[in-house]
């Protein structure tokens, strides 16, 4: 192995160890942690940070790609279910992926006013998400604006995050979700 070859393989590791430890401290509730933060966790000088990622937004586009990796969309359900039943799978699908990625999703939301490609992504992630809502609950398709927005905003990470905040375990929320959203569609004057 070549002298090069050597450089741009410890480089390449470096730069995991700095985005791993930067994934790990925003796990752990650190929204926004400094360049010495990340080279402390990661066991690399503050140097080899700014060597390896210029400032902390090119840190954090690598992280975001590397996390993204791990965002599952695909719903199993069946079509013709019942909408109850469909709404079940839907709710149970969002709180456990929101209960898996709120660390992350919340760091995204504290730096979206810093960083306009956080932002860009993070509304990405909420067409995707409302996309698939409405694959699985096409009847949304068919409300007014305001309830087809009234679903999607019961269902959205914010409204989840409140009735955690306030307390509800998974079980409680997932039942308020599609009370809530039951109501909506019971309510709806097609």
């Amino acid at each position: 192995m070549s002298g090069q070859d050597g450089r741009n393989l410890r480089s390449i590791k470096s730069q995991q160890m700095i985005v791993d430890a930067l994934i790990k401290l925003v796990k752990e509730g650190n929204f926004e942690p400094t360049a010495q933060k990340v080279a402390d966790e990661s066991g690399v000088g503050i140097r080899t940070v700014f060597r390896q990622f210029d400032d902390m937004e090119n840190l954090l586009k690598v992280s975001d790609a590397k996390l993204s990796k791990d965002y599952n969309f695909d719903i199993k359900f069946d079509p013709t279910a019942s909408l109850t039943s469909r709404l079940l799978v839907a709710t149970k699908y969002l709180n456990s992926s929101y209960q898996k990625h709120k660390l992350i999703i919340f760091m995204t939301i504290s730096n979206m006013w810093k960083y306009k490609f956080l932002q860009e992504n993070f509304m990405g992630y909420q067409n995707i998400i409302k996309e698939k809502t409405e694959e699985i609950l096409p009847e949304i398709l068919n409300l007014d604006p305001e309830s087809k927005e009234l679903i999607h905003a019961t269902l959205s990470f914010a409204f989840w995050a409140r009735l955690q905040g306030q307390g509800l375990k998974k079980d409680q929320i997932k039942s308020a979700l599609v009370r809530q959203c039951t109501m909506i569609f019971n309510n709806e004057k097609i």
